[in-house]
This record gives structure tokens, C-alpha cells and sequence, in this order.
């Protein structure tokens, strides 16, 4: 097992294009999750933590450590998401890891933009 995770850990490594796009992906969720720390705030009222687009109320009310969450969620994606890219180059080849590698920076960045969105209603600058 060490063996396997060391062996696909090299190969993408080996490959410059696709160590580019994951060093890329992981940075985009360090970054996005020290935005987060310094944006939520402790806060004894209901903030806005939730969106979504179905039922009467679109923006819902929770508890400020919700927001932490978002946090977590970047570190998920940047551990995941590498992790089965790795899994990928020896299975499929350096493209579709590639490919999914440049998924992955598009869910982080469209995650980005909405969570943004929500921490601007919740915590006003």
C-alpha cells in the first residue's frame, strides 16, 4: 500500500505539466482557506452560512462556526482531489489526470466566488 501511494506520488511528480496544474489547485485552496480564517468572525447572532435556489427562502440563518466548514471543505478538495489525480496517472495517463486536475481548479474557483458571495452577506466588511 505505502509502495502504491509513494509510486503514483512520484509520477505525478514526474510530469511537469501536471505537477504545475496540482501545485496550482492546492494553492488555490490554501489561499481560499486562509481568506475564509480571517474573514469569519465569532458572532452571538445568526449569520447567513447557506444558499440555495430552491423553496421561498434562498439565504439561510445559522450559527457563525457554520462558515468554518468552508474552511474545511478547500482542505478536502486540495487532499482529494490530488490524491486521486495520483490514482489517475497510472491508471488512465497523464491527460485525464490533467483534465481532471483542471476540474478540480475550476470547482475551487467556482466555490470561491459563491462562498465569497455568502461570507460578504454574513460578515460585511
Amino acid at each position: 500500500m505505502r509502495e502504491d501511494i509513494i509510486s503514483s506520488l512520484k509520477q505525478l511528480g514526474a510530469d511537469r505539466t501536471t505537477r504545475t496544474i496540482y501545485a496550482i489547485m492546492v494553492l488555490l485552496c490554501i489561499v481560499a482557506a486562509v481568506y475564509f480564517v480571517v474573514r469569519v468572525r465569532v458572532s452571538d447572532i445568526l449569520v447567513t452560512a447557506h444558499y440555495t435556489s430552491f423553496g421561498g427562502v434562498n439565504f439561510y440563518a445559522m450559527e457563525w462556526w457554520y462558515a468554518i466548514s468552508f474552511i474545511v471543505f478547500f482542505m478536502v478538495i486540495a487532499t482529494a482531489h490530488t490524491a486521486i489525480g495520483a490514482k489517475l496517472i497510472p491508471l488512465k495517463g497523464t491527460t485525464v489526470a490533467n483534465g481532471f486536475g483542471i476540474f478540480s481548479m475550476g470547482i475551487v474557483i467556482f466555490s470561491m466566488i459563491t462562498l465569497t458571495h455568502i461570507i460578504n452577506i454574513a460578515f460585511p466588511l
